[in-house]
């Protein structure tokens, strides 16, 4: 098997921050940070929650709430931006968020993401598992701002968990450590999403290790903010089905999962919490450590 975590890798960045405490401090340290991009992610839906939950009034459609709610995500990724370039003063390098190759490596990533979904929805349609409904397009003006707010969420989520957590433990711990640290981090917080259970958390684990190797044998997180992107837009609006844990508004086609089959298709926290989940990331992830790269040919002088 090649060893992708020998070598030199974005992660190297980070041990040049003017900032390094101990690894506990450090996860100290972003859990501070996470749950303040939490707090300014609620900020905007304050006056909303409190309008439908105490007064009872419907002041939003819930399918651009969603879309609100996608958008926002942009907090917590400037935040984990701000904190490791003026707190830890590391470079965006050090993130993975790299510009060579970005093209490239972001469509590489949405053929990830993609494939891996459409290949676990073939595995629970051929076990019986999902079922077609019919069309979902009820609003294309929301189903726009939605795909862009998935964009904005999955780079979200790969800055956080990939870019900063994996970087700023890679600064004090092996690599590969960093890995398994950010992947439960990641896992562990979508704790209270409906349908999470041990299934869930196992699989969310494994995607983490996935998004992690990805972003070490591409040397950046473009691809892998592609793929979780890509992942989520396709499951939630272009298949009509759950994304951990929540319906997300205006879809092309709808699928409906077995109730009874809820190993297979994860229940209502979606196809991510299934055993065609586990099955598909497993060997996608085998074939980024085992298939070599390509060796880059000598240059002609």
């Amino acid at each position: 098997m090649q060893n992708i975590f020998k070598g030199e890798h974005f992660t190297d960045a980070a041990r040049e921050a003017k900032f390094k405490p101990h690894p506990i401090l450090q996860l100290v340290m972003f859990v501070l940070v996470f749950y303040a991009g939490q707090i300014l992610m609620s900020i905007p839906l304050f006056p909303i929650i409190f309008m439908q939950d105490f007064m009872g009034q419907t002041v939003i459609d819930e399918g651009w709430y969603i879309a609100l709610q996608l958008v926002i995500t942009v907090f917590p990724a400037a935040i984990s931006i701000l904190y490791c370039r003026f707190i830890e003063r590391r470079s965006i390098g050090s993130m993975g968020l790299t510009r060579r190759h970005c093209v490239r490596d972001y469509a590489i990533g949405l053929a990830f993401g993609a494939g891996e979904f459409v290949l676990c929805l073939l595995i629970c349609y051929a076990a019986g598992a999902v079922s077609y409904v019919g069309t979902d397009m009820n609003n294309v003006a929301c189903f726009i701002v939605i795909c862009v707010g998935w964009i904005l969420q999955g780079a979200e989520e790969e800055i956080v968990c990939r870019g900063f957590l994996m970087g700023t433990m890679a600064s004090r711990l092996p690599l590969w450590a960093a890995v398994l640290i950010n992947s439960a981090f990641f896992s562990i917080m979508h704790i209270f999403n409906d349908g999470f259970n041990p299934v869930v958390f196992i699989n969310l684990l494994l995607f983490g290790i996935f998004m992690s190797v990805m972003a070490v044998r591409f040397d950046s997180i473009i691809p892998c903010c592609a793929a979780h992107s890509i992942w989520n837009l396709v499951q939630g609006n272009v298949f009509g089905l759950p994304v951990s844990g929540m319906m997300t508004g205006p879809s092309v086609f709808r699928f409906r999962l077995a109730d009874d089959m809820e190993l297979w298709t994860g229940g209502v926290f979606g196809i991510e919490g299934g055993i065609a989940e586990s099955i598909i990331i497993i060997v996608l992830t085998l074939a980024l450590l085992f298939i070599p790269k390509k060796k880059k040919s000598a240059e002609i002088a």
